[in-house]
């Protein structure tokens, strides 16, 4: 039988307060410490090893966008790709990449800087040869680590299955990310982006509310004094949208269905 999305422990939620604040529970601030603060994917190479990874790599595509150029936007995802696990035929597609398409990769990383336009530069990016709208997004996720953050499998169903209290209307979801069963698989499911129906649905999700929510959950931490301990550096952090993210994704990857 088919696994179903597990729920969230109990009094995980968050509260919607007036002009669109958001009041994070207890429970929802412990899990998010907690499981940022032990991030370490894939599992097993040690939070500190792990962590210390996507610092250095945050600070590699930093340093390759400031001599920025077709070559310099081609590395930037290459190297993503390769930290993100894309499947072999797709790696294999990006590393072959035309003149062509890297002046598109220039585009598009243009694009993701500028607010009005972010939604043309995930458009670009995902249409590109074994680039699909995930990997787009940790595209994103890196090359603004400010304001960008990732989505898969693992970190759509923990907000899927995430809840949302508001004083007016009660309960609900606070996502809904639209999952697929994979071909190939009876056990393993996947964000459905295979389709254009699916496509557009999940895009729209995460420009439309994914990224706007972890924006606020992530100041709202942040004023209430609440930070994590980065296992890499030994600091104590600020939470950024990308963090909230890679703690939801940490949490379901050890607990929830696949």
């Amino acid at each position: 039988m088919r696994p179903t999305s597990d729920k969230l422990p109990m009094g995980v939620e968050v509260t919607v307060l007036g002009k669109g604040y958001i009041l994070p529970s207890a429970a929802f601030s412990e899990l998010m410490v907690e499981s940022r603060s032990s991030y370490d994917w894939p599992c097993g190479t040690g939070a500190a090893k792990s962590q210390k990874v996507i610092i250095d790599l945050e600070n590699c595509i930093a340093e390759l966008k400031q001599t920025f150029s077709e070559g310099c936007a081609h590395e930037i995802i290459v190297k993503v790709s390769e930290w993100a696990g894309n499947n072999a035929r797709a790696h294999r597609a990006i590393l072959a990449a035309s003149q062509n398409e890297k002046k598109k990769m220039v585009d598009s990383l243009t694009a993701l800087e500028n607010d009005a336009s972010t939604r043309n530069g995930i458009d670009m990016l995902a249409n590109l040869p074994g680039i699909s709208l995930v990997i787009a997004t940790k595209v994103y996720r890196f090359f603004c680590p400010a304001v960008g953050a990732a989505v898969d499998r693992h970190a759509s169903y923990f907000f899927n299955s995430l809840e949302v209290v508001s004083p007016e209307s009660g309960k609900s979801k606070a996502l809904e990310f639209r999952r697929e069963w994979a071909a190939a698989s009876k056990n393993t499911s996947r964000l459905a982006t295979y389709t254009p129906s699916g496509y557009l649905w999940n895009r729209d999700e995460y420009l439309g509310r994914y990224l706007p929510l972890l924006a606020k959950i992530s100041k709202a931490l942040n004023e209430l004094g609440i930070s994590y301990l980065c296992a890499a550096t030994g600091k104590q952090m600020a939470w950024r949208p990308t963090d909230i993210e890679m703690a939801a994704y940490f949490w379901w990857a050890r607990n929830g269905a696949r």
